[in-house]
């Protein structure tokens, strides 16, 4: 029971602890950090599944490294909102689609976040900060998830020709090659 006589749904009540210490992480510009296991990320762990990662043990073997620091509020326009940034380390094991190959893939990235209920327009011409909504599902865990969602390559391959592939190509004879002996009118 509340002070009001009101007894809180358990939603309800996790929800405004999560973002409450998004702005209370802003507000006493203090810093969150830890480590997230691939089990923490399921969205994650079905892409990773769906771009050809289907080692178990590759998979349970991912950790994420997360720091979420609160940052001093920012203007934009009129709007001084409070400000998270967030840094995530990780290497995924990923998968060249061309040769098939293991790929691995080091990822370091940094964001910014201005935390609004409806940004201003200022900040969404800004293209360096994101705007983070006060959200029912806003966590740590989903907001860094996004963040490697979005982050993954849509076609992973090689940057260069797949030494796989150039080795295979040199074996099978050409099938235009007979062309070149025929001549035109005869």
């Amino acid at each position: 029971m509340t002070e009001f006589g009101i007894v809180l749904d358990y939603k309800y009540r996790e929800f405004s602890k999560r973002m409450a210490q998004f702005q209370e992480l802003a507000r006493q510009q203090k810093k969150s950090e830890g480590e997230l296991l691939i089990a923490d990320l399921p969205r994650l762990q079905q892409a990773l599944q769906t771009l050809g990662v289907d080692d178990a043990s590759a998979l349970s073997a991912i950790r994420v490294r997360f720091q979420l620091q609160g940052m001093p509020p920012r203007f934009f326009g009129e709007s001084a909102l409070p400000m998270l940034s967030l840094a995530v380390q990780t290497a995924l094991p990923l998968v060249c689609q061309r040769c098939f190959a293991e790929l691995p893939e080091n990822m370091d990235l940094h964001f910014e976040f201005a935390l609004a209920d409806t940004p201003p327009e200022a900040l969404l011409e800004d293209e360096q900060v994101d705007w983070l909504e006060e959200a029912a599902d806003a966590s740590i865990e989903s907001l860094v998830e996004d963040e490697l969602l979005m982050a993954l390559p849509i076609a992973v391959m090689h940057p260069s020709d797949c030494v796989r592939l150039q080795q295979s190509a040199g074996d099978k004879p050409n099938p235009f090659a007979v062309l070149k002996n025929l001549k035109l009118g005869q």
